[in-house]
């Protein structure tokens, strides 16, 4: 018995030689679109007790979405895409139709590689996607972090300024103190590729769609011919070839 479990293990080591697991570079890419939007306040609503400063969402090491490149430049990572691939514009437009209080606040797709959750980023979200330094705070702006082990994981941390208190969040005292009177929306989800998901909350909302893409292969540059030498022209006689000596064999352990 312990012989035939011997010759099974060395099997399987066999085969895990011939077929070896994904690179690590090949990490698998997805397409991302996500509509957040504000919901309208029910009576029901109006007696939750929120934080008057929820906090702020960890800024550093963020990344930053890219505009989307040109015809004959590649797609970086975090690079948006053109609204012509979109695929969420009826129900953004939904969105905008009704009368319930709801108001849109952001529609955009990106494409980015997605890893395990230790080295995924953290990617800005904000009115003008880019978080800039004492400027008067936006009405909104957060942070969402996408990963990938078993299932994909969405990590979503948005403030959702003035939707505490009324008060502008234009106010010198809100520059001041940006967070306070402010709704902090966060949520952690498990999904599925090409699936719609719809993220819930009293006061905001989300839906997202993450598909994953198959990058296209670099093109490989066609075998270049041998020159064929012109029948006129004489060709040079070769001068007498020196044999190459034989490199050493390489050690091996």
């Amino acid at each position: 018995m312990k012989l035939f479990r011997f010759f099974v293990a060395i099997v399987l080591s066999l085969f895990a030689l011939a077929h070896p697991v994904q690179a690590a570079d090949e990490t698998p890419w997805y397409d991302i679109e996500l509509i957040l939007f504000k919901q309208g306040t029910s009576s029901s609503e109006t007696t939750e007790n929120w934080p008057e400063d929820p906090g702020n969402p960890n800024w550093t090491e963020t990344v930053n979405l890219l505009p989307h490149p040109s015809d004959d430049e590649a797609l970086q990572p975090y690079a948006l895409l053109p609204r012509t691939t979109w695929r969420l514009s009826a129900q953004f437009n939904a969105l905008q139709r009704t009368h319930d209080g709801t108001e849109p606040l952001f529609h955009q797709a990106w494409r980015q590689p997605v890893t395990a959750s230790r080295a995924a980023q953290n990617i800005y979200l904000g009115p003008d996607l880019i978080r800039k330094n004492g400027a008067p705070p936006p009405p909104f702006e957060g942070l969402i972090k996408i990963s990938v082990n078993r299932y994909l994981h969405v990590e979503l941390d948005i403030l959702l300024r003035g939707a505490n208190n009324g008060l502008p969040f234009s106010t010198p005292d809100a520059v001041l103190s940006p967070n306070r009177g402010s709704i902090r929306f966060h949520a952690n989800r498990r999904m599925r590729s090409g699936e719609l998901h719809y993220i819930d909350h009293p006061r905001m909302g989300a839906l997202i769609l993450i598909s994953r893409v198959e990058l296209p292969e670099p093109e490989s540059l066609p075998p270049s011919e041998p020159a064929t030498p012109d029948s006129e022209t004489p060709t040079p006689e070769a001068p007498p070839q020196v044999p190459e000596e034989t490199p050493p064999s390489p050690a091996t352990n």
